[in-house]
């Protein structure tokens, strides 16, 4: 039996209609035209289709909206009513024509655009719209669902551009890695190779000259190249792994990288350091890896000639700086596959559980913040 309140004549389709057009939480609107066009079909091919376009974006005017409507615009119903789509699309009237001439060429369309609220803030809209037409198949106006997907977008669009970053981070670690062995291979072969086979040499020498006023001189010779061979050995060893991270910790490493880095590029680098608990392999690893990758990049690109280096204790935390005086940077060009370097840090320090923070202007320094949370000793 049927429902004692859908039989009730206070209730009929109309008020059904209403009641869900203004509770939806999809946005729905009516524009209507000030006067029918005529679009294809009865007109023929003779149709001015742009002619009409400039007619509906300036005569096609918003009549009915419900509040979820509104909310996506940032606005009251009241403030919708009456604009054209020459208001809504100012920002891209081009993007608003195609839209609007594909609707009408087909009669319907679902869709997804780039709009702007009326605070002037942009955001993505999937919508449905259907054309209204009248006996002569004039074109009326038209009726649209839709709803804010903007933080849809947003999310799909960091995704993307996380997984470009991260698979060009791939291929330049594989480089990177190719590089580093050509150049140590090289080294080994070039340098360390020609130590070696002079000091084969030098035995082979003394061992016909034994009882000659030279052995006290080729001997002396001798030990000095051994020395040599012995500090070429450490810093390539150094390179590959510091010895001094592993033995004495993170702090003692990182200073021993701002003396070399002091040295190799004449930046005055200043460090200051407090006390903290020893950090597990991996995250000094990552720490020390991001601290030089930042030395590396000042020295690189930011023709800085001061250089503040900072290794803090904050509760919890330990807080990595590098800040310089140099040219700065450009906000925007952080983002994208031209600065790697900077996405290295970043995933570095995701991989402890920390967080990066970069900041800098053109013309006033820049600086990098690593926070990494450390167990309480």
């Amino acid at each position: 039996m049927p429902s004692p309140s859908l039989q009730s004549p206070a209730i009929n389709t109309a008020t059904l209609l209403e009641a869900f057009f203004e509770s939806s939480q999809d946005g729905f609107f009516f524009m209507m035209l000030d006067e029918p066009i005529e679009w294809g079909g009865g007109a023929g091919p003779g149709v001015d289709k742009e002619a009409v376009l400039d007619y509906v974006f300036s005569h096609q005017r918003m009549t009915k909206v419900n509040p979820a409507m509104a909310k996506q615009f940032r606005a009251t119903p009241t403030e919708l009513i009456g604009l054209t789509p020459s208001e809504f699309f100012r920002h891209d009237l081009a993007a608003g024509r195609r839209g609007w001439r594909a609707l009408f060429d087909a009669g319907h369309t679902h869709s997804i655009t780039n709009e702007r609220r009326l605070d002037g803030s942009a955001m993505w809209v999937e919508g449905d719209y259907m054309c209204f037409y009248d006996a002569a198949g004039r074109i009326t106006g038209h009726f649209g669902i839709q709803r804010d997907v903007t933080d849809r977008i947003l999310a799909a669009e960091q995704l993307e551009q996380s997984r470009s970053e991260l698979r060009a981070l791939a291929a330049r670690l594989q480089t990177t890695r190719e590089e580093e062995r050509t150049r140590i291979a090289r080294e080994i072969h070039d340098e360390l190779g020609q130590a070696l086979t002079a000091l084969k040499l030098d035995v082979a020498w003394l061992a016909t000259q034994r009882n000659s006023g030279a052995f006290r001189q080729v001997d002396t010779s001798l030990t000095a190249r051994i020395d040599e061979t012995m500090q070429m050995v450490r810093r390539i060893a150094s390179e590959l792994r510091p010895s001094t991270l592993d033995q004495l910790g993170l702090q003692a490493a990182i200073e021993c990288l701002v003396q070399e880095a002091t040295q190799r590029t004449g930046i005055a680098i200043t460090l200051q350091a407090d006390e903290f608990p020893k950090l597990s392999d991996e995250v000094a690893s990552h720490a020390f890896r991001i601290i030089q990758e930042a030395l590396t990049n000042v020295t690189r690109h930011s023709k800085a000639t001061r250089v503040d280096v900072t290794v803090r204790r904050l509760e919890k935390s330990i807080i990595l700086a590098v800040e310089d005086n140099g040219v700065g940077f450009v906000p925007q060009s952080l983002s994208g596959l031209k600065s790697l370097g900077l996405v290295g840090m970043r995933e570095r320090a995701l991989a402890c559980g920390g967080t990066l923070l970069i900041r800098g202007n053109p013309g006033e320094g820049s600086a990098i913040v690593v926070t990494i949370p450390v167990t309480a000793p």
